[in-house]
């Protein structure tokens, strides 16, 4: 019956069905794990002649004195020193090591919609969706402030949806940190234009065939994407 009203009264919201392809939002926290431009450091406690500070290349592999390259990409920090510590034992008698993350550069989220500049925004402080709509500039006068959908993958790679209520908290009608969820890295904010009431729909017209990446939610960033913002 509340369906039926909402789709008399055109207030049907995405929230009460998820779109297909799409889990239910979690607040959980996923695993950190190392993508191109993170920075870290590999410290050897009894040898710190091979302790190397170095950055994830673009192809998710890192270069250190003693053992080579290694691949760093999509590695928590736990799995990445427990391999290295393996290939270590190779040529040191005690290779006691420690593996410290030191700068993220992967930190990055991707707004788009009705917002001023569209775009690829550097994740450099606690961010929420309202704050990182005011990175892009803010809202347009065509949207929808009370439908703003936030994208987040999980760590086994399958997208979450969220419908966030940006309107009320500009407003005060809620607590901002009750309503206004922290951004992560990778995280899509998209402002739609206009309510909606074919989820479905919608996600194909304005999210598969507009953002840079495919449903399966393989990010990936490019030269032209961070130099120029997306085709919003």
């Amino acid at each position: 019956m509340s369906l039926l009203l909402g789709a008399c009264t055109g207030t049907i919201r995405p929230t009460e069905r998820h779109p297909q392809g799409f889990l239910p939002w979690t607040d959980d926290a996923a695993v950190y794990r190392f993508m191109p431009g993170d920075e870290l450091d590999v410290k050897l406690v009894y040898n710190p002649e091979f302790s190397d500070r170095v950055i994830v290349a673009p192809d998710g592999t890192i270069e250190l004195t003693l053992i080579g390259s290694a691949r760093a990409l999509d590695r928590s920090v736990p799995e990445l020193a427990n391999e290295l510590q393996e290939r270590y034992a190779r040529e040191l008698r005690r290779p006691e090591l420690s593996v410290i993350p030191r700068q993220f550069g992967s930190e990055l989220v991707y707004v788009g919609g009705e917002v001023q500049r569209p775009g690829v925004f550097k994740l450099v402080h606690r961010m929420g969706v309202l704050e990182g709509i005011i990175e892009a500039g803010g809202f347009l006068d065509t949207a929808r402030t009370d439908q703003v959908v936030l994208i987040r993958r999980t760590s086994d790679n399958r997208p979450m949806l969220k419908v966030v209520n940006v309107r009320d908290i500009i407003e005060g009608r809620v607590r901002t940190d009750d309503n206004d969820i922290p951004l992560h890295r990778f995280d899509v904010v998209f402002v739609p234009k206009s309510s909606v009431a074919e989820v479905d729909v919608w996600i194909d017209q304005y999210i598969t065939r507009i953002l840079p990446f495919s449903r399966s939610f393989n990010y990936s960033v490019n030269r032209a994407s961070v130099q120029g913002g997306f085709p919003f």
